[in-house]
């Protein structure tokens, strides 16, 4: 029987030329007995090195009880590698009777289970017609197939397990220029019940080889020789008599088995030592008297030897034995006719001895005996007789003794190593497939190319060798694909290749691990064999991600809210948790918000959702982007009217610092305005105290009393139609006398004076003019109650876009007191973008001013607080920040960060440990880590997307000019453009159009300019005031003639209104626009020379009013 079990075990990697193999059809065309998933990035947790093999092995598991085929294939080109796994119709089963359906068994068990086991892993589903490349590619006519056989080796030592990982084998097939290759396995599970029979089955086959494959003998000698001399000299008579009877059986059997392996080294040693002293006495009625002497000497020798040899056990052994002795001794003996006989003595013993053993070897015997002896005997003894002697005896002798054993036993190797294979590898691969899973496993490699075909098969090869298992490793054959066609269209199909087989079923389960009759060819395997050669890479390789997961917090607060604001859904290790939502509660929001971030990683659409779900009016104020535009187009927002500062022509800003708020003190404004030049422009130490001074004489021109905060001149200075506030014209008029009162030397005054015009100029020039050198502001306190956005992108100056900056803040603050003492449940968010150009930290060599100036800003976080007003701050870089935000704001909403001093700053006030601030500059976009007050740990957030910031969609620029014109129409009472007080009624769009228009024409410009100079200018001689008029009325009469008719028109209208009537000139109504020459002229003669000119024509009203002015021709 073990002869024949050999031959089959030497045959079974060629089944292929031995058995017929069942062939299959392709599956269906619609894919829909395959179910692929394509896996593109795999992570793993911070305390692992790499994914773990035990978590690849839980998703066999779950797998166990399915009857599909898990499908693993790597599939590789010149330019990338990709993995998939899937499930695969097994066409020996009928699952019309199935739980699931075979898209059911991928979506609900494999799908999930990869996920569950590498949280945060991203796995992709191949559709129809991926799936279709995918298996063009596998089943391409032209590639060249190999397929394998064996068991891999696993190598438990940790320090040995990356080895084996399957991104070596990538790394490998990504050198050179090999083509396209695959590696493909699929696997059937096997069910307990079928589990437990193949166990059985093996047991079987185990029992029977322990009996053939190994034969026990024993051989033994034995010799001994004694000698002995006695001499008795005397004389007496004595009769004796003995007789007795006996009888002993006895019979016994035993039987021996014995096998294993030992091996022991022994060594010990022993001493003994013994002596004897004997006395006899003896009296009787016989009276004897005997005296002697006797001397005795014994001499022995005793010699063991053994030895034992080859892989039959054999043994032998020999012994000598050697002793030497000598006794003396004096006898006397009295005996009468009785006797009586007392004995006494004692006895010393002692012996020394060495041994040393060591055996080793192995051994299985069976020894079978029977054993029966039979004595019988009968004796009878009887003495008479007197004795009187005296006797002298000597004896002598010597004893010689000599035994030899051996054993020999006889193993058969061969077979002996299949009890070995299913000792250390088959028995523990069904044990571990007990509580893992068990498998029937096809693994087969393709490439384009016989080259790659050979370089992958050696590779797989190389890779799945261990220190175990190598009785049968894994091995490949290359198949014909002519011959075996029917094996390479299973192979293909995913179907395992099914036999008719001819020998024992209990040998070919060893074997080849089949069924009797109709068989499958395969190897088992539990979940940790599969594990190793269907693995996922340790390391990243070209086509799969490979990446840290930290773990982060999975609770944020027990208390319910009543308004909770949703942010997203919580992420546990990368994976998205679709039903758990992170909110933050509404009423908070006023404890401020603080959001960093990269550029591009989901910071704008944080913010964008906070605002559109708090349902709160918002003012954003946005320096360098326009990406908030886009909120526009939501419901939610699209009555939010967007100001473009810096481009006027889109949609106007009026801001005029000077203009405070009623209840604001003035001290306190001049000090704002001071803090935001501080902040934001670097100046000498005198410099914000010389501003200060002129801003406060500019103030008492216009009738302020600084002390009292009352103005003289205008009964209502904060009216709508009231101009009593300085601009930054009058700043720079009244600079230069106010230095001349500070005592500097002349210069330091020159550069004083220089330094402030040089940087105050600016500000009054172009569309910075337009937006702050103007008479009135928008109403802030009507902003408030509404949604806004403050585009600063085209003020391209740094310290510009922060001055405006600051003065919003200043304004937006003042708003907020007036707000709230309407209504003290008001409500409102304000989110500052990029607020470092504001609230930046004071770094070594900064001046003190710029210290002084960021604290006043910084304070009015927890300013606003107490007037309902939420802030939120964002930033791209936390560490350019003044501490205070990040200290006093109490939610922190982080997406990827890179610079290690952000990580710092950010991760020390959300208690981020080591590991989750490095990870800040892993987090995808869109993934943010979040801590709120109350909360005992940071969360992961995937913030939900309300508005898509990154998409081409535009929003139109009409749009934006539109709700602009209609912001302004409801607002015409205000004047903010003096243009708009000649309607005593709304203007309708397009007049307001008109009007906004209108206010950045160079013909009202020009006409501005001509009659400031002459109301601002206070010398009354007339030839003075001509020089001024002369030249802003040539700017004058070259705009009019190259204004449009309805800029004309307008201006009468303006002129009429504005200076006319006010100033109560008798002026009929203009109704043609060729007289409105002729009447500013006539009127702008009168105001300088207080006569009226008559006259009907314009040309010679001019010539008159030039003739009176002494200026000639001209």
């Amino acid at each position: 029987m073990d002869t024949k079990l050999v031959n089959e075990v030497k045959k079974q990697d060629l089944f292929t030329d031995i058995y017929e193999v069942t062939d299959f059809d392709l599956l269906e065309e619609n894919f829909g007995d395959i179910a692929l998933y394509k896996i593109n990035e795999i992570t793993y947790e911070e305390e692992e090195k790499a994914p773990r093999r035990e978590a690849f092995e839980n998703v066999l598991g779950a797998l166990r009880d399915s009857f599909n085929n898990f499908l693993y294939i790597i599939l590789g080109t010149k330019e990338k590698v990709s993995i998939y796994f899937g499930v695969a119709k097994n066409s020996y089963i009928d699952s019309s009777n199935s739980i699931l359906e075979l898209q059911d068994v991928g979506d609900m068990i494999l799908k999930p289970s990869i996920e569950g086991n590498f949280r945060g892993s991203k796995i992709k589903e191949i559709i129809s017609d991926e799936k279709e490349e995918v298996l063009k590619v596998i089943r391409n006519q032209g590639n060249k197939y190999a397929y394998f056989e064996g068991n891999p080796g696993i190598n438990e030592s940790e320090d040995r397990s990356d080895f084996q990982g399957i991104d070596r084998l990538i790394d490998i097939m990504s050198v050179g220029n090999q083509g396209t290759f695959g590696l493909v396995i699929y696997a059937n599970p096997i069910q307990k019940e079928e589990i437990v029979e193949i166990e059985k089955d093996i047991y079987k086959q185990y029992n029977y080889y322990n009996t053939v494959h190994k034969r026990s003998y024993q051989l033994g000698e034995n010799q001994s020789n004694n000698t002995g001399e006695s001499a008795t000299v005397g004389s007496g008579t004595s009769e004796s008599t003995a007789k007795g009877k006996s009888s002993n059986e006895t019979s016994g059997s035993s039987e021996t088995k014995t096998e294993g392996s030992s091996a022991s080294d022994t060594k010990g040693s022993n001493e003994s030592e013994t002596k004897g002293t004997n006395y006899n006495k003896a009296t009787g009625n016989t009276w004897s008297n005997s005296e002697g002497s006797n001397k005795t000497e014994n001499t022995g020798k005793s010699t063991t030897t053994g030895t034992s040899n080859g892989s039959s056990t054999s043994s032998k052994s020999s012994s000598t034995g050697e002793s030497a002795g000598t006794s003396w001794g004096t006898n006397k003996n009295k005996s009468e006719g009785g006797s009586k006989t007392i004995t006494e003595g004692s006895n010393l013993s002692q012996a020394k001895g060495t041994s040393t053993s060591r055996t080793s070897g192995t051994s299985l015997s069976k020894a079978t005996g029977t054993s029966t002896s039979k004595t019988s005997g009968t004796s009878e003894n009887k003495t008479i007789g007197t004795t009187k002697n005296n006797s002298t005896t000597k004896n002598s002798g010597s004893s010689t003794g000599t035994s030899e054993t051996e054993n020999i036993e006889i193993i058969k190797k061969e077979i002996h190593s299949w009890i070995s294979y299913i000792d250390e590898t088959l028995l523990p691969i069904i044990d571990y497939g007990k509580g893992k899973g068990l498998f029937r496993v096809n693994t087969y490699i393709f490439a384009d190319n016989s080259a790659t075909l050979l370089k992958l098969g050696n590779t797989l090869k190389s890779l799945s060798s261990g220190k175990k298992g190598n009785k049968r490793p894994l091995e490949y054959y290359r198949l014909d694909n002519v011959k075996d066609k029917k094996i390479i269209n299973n192979l293909v199909n995913f179907q395992m290749n099914k036999i008719q087989n001819d020998i024992e079923k209990d040998e070919f389960y060893t074997v080849n691990s089949i069924e009797i009759g109709n068989g499958f060819v395969n190897d088992f395997y539990s979940s940790k064999e599969l594990s190793l050669i269907a693995g996922l890479p340790r390391k990243e390789v070209n086509g799969l991600k490979v990446t840290k997961q930290v773990e982060f917090g999975l609770n944020t607060t027990d208390e319910k809210m009543k308004e909770p604001l949703e942010l997203g859904n919580l992420v546990q290790s990368g994976k998205i948790l679709e039903n758990s939502e992170v909110n933050i509660d509404k009423k908070d929001l006023n404890k401020h918000i603080f959001v960093a971030g990269v550029t591009g990683t989901g910071k704008t659409t944080t913010c964008q959702r906070i605002l559109l779900e708090s349902g709160m009016p918002f003012l954003v104020v946005e320096p360098a982007k326009t990406e908030y535009r886009i909120m526009k187009l939501s419901k939610k927002t699209e009555d939010m009217v967007i100001f473009t500062l810096g481009q006027d022509n889109i949609a106007p800003f009026r801001l005029n610092p000077f203009e405070f708020f009623p209840h604001e003190s003035l001290t306190s404004r001049v000090d704002m305005i001071k803090a935001a030049i501080e902040a934001s422009f670097d100046m000498e130490a005198a410099i914000p105290q010389l501003i200060e001074s002129t801003i406060y004489e500019c103030y008492k021109d216009y009738g302020w009393n600084v002390n009292t905060n009352k103005n003289t001149k205008f009964e209502n200075p904060f009216a709508d139609d009231v101009y009593a506030f300085p601009t930054f014209n009058d700043i720079l008029k009244k600079v230069d006398a106010v230095a001349e009162k500070q005592g500097f030397d002349e210069r330091l005054k020159k550069d004083y004076i220089g330094s402030i015009k040089a940087r105050l100029q600016s500000l009054t020039l172009g569309s910075k003019g337009l937006m702050l050198n103007t008479p009135r502001s928008i109403d802030f306190v009507g902003l408030l109650d509404k949604k806004v956005v403050l585009e600063i992108e085209e003020v391209k100056n740094t310290g510009e876009k922060s001055f405006v900056m600051g003065l919003i803040m200043t304004n937006l603050r003042e708003a907020l007191r007036a707000k709230y003492k309407e209504n003290k449940h008001f409500k409102h968010i304000t989110l500052i973008e990029e607020a470092h150009r504001l609230l930046s930290k004071f770094e070594p060599g900064d001046s003190v001013n710029k210290k002084q100036g960021v604290e006043i800003f910084a304070d009015m976080l927890a300013e606003v607080r107490k007037y309902g007003e939420s802030l939120i701050i964002a930033d791209q870089i936390p560490n350019k920040l003044t501490p205070e935000v990040l200290k006093n704001t109490n939610t922190k909403i982080i997406h990827k960060l890179f610079a290690e001093d952000d990580k710092e700053s950010v991760g020390n006030t959300m208690i981020l440990e080591k590991e989750q601030k490095e990870f800040l500059s892993s987090l995808p976009t869109g993934r943010a880590v979040v801590f709120s007050q109350g909360w005992s740990k940071a969360v992961q957030v995937q913030i939900k997307l309300l508005t898509n910031t990154t998409s081409d969609e535009e929003v139109d620029e009409q749009i934006l000019k539109d709700s602009c014109i209609n912001y302004y129409r409801e607002n015409y009472r205000r004047e903010i453009f003096s243009e708009s007080n000649i309607f005593d009624r709304e203007p309708t769009f397009e007049e307001m159009k008109t009007i906004i228009e209108f206010s950045r024409s160079d013909l009202l410009s020009s006409f501005k300019n001509m009659y400031a100079a002459l109301e601002n200018f206070s010398i009354r001689d007339i030839r003075d005031r001509s020089n001024i008029f002369k030249k802003a009325n040539k700017e004058y009469v070259k705009n009019i003639r190259i204004a449009t008719e309805n800029e004309k028109n307008l201006l009468a209208k303006y002129l009429k209104e504005k200076y006319f009537v006010k100033k109560k000139h008798k002026l009929e109504e203009i109704n043609r626009v060729e007289e409105l020459e002729k009447n500013i002229i006539e009127f702008l003669s009168e105001e300088i020379t207080d006569e009226k000119i008559d006259s009907g024509d314009p040309l010679e009203i001019k010539k008159l009013a030039m003739e009176k002015l002494g200026k000639g021709d001209e």
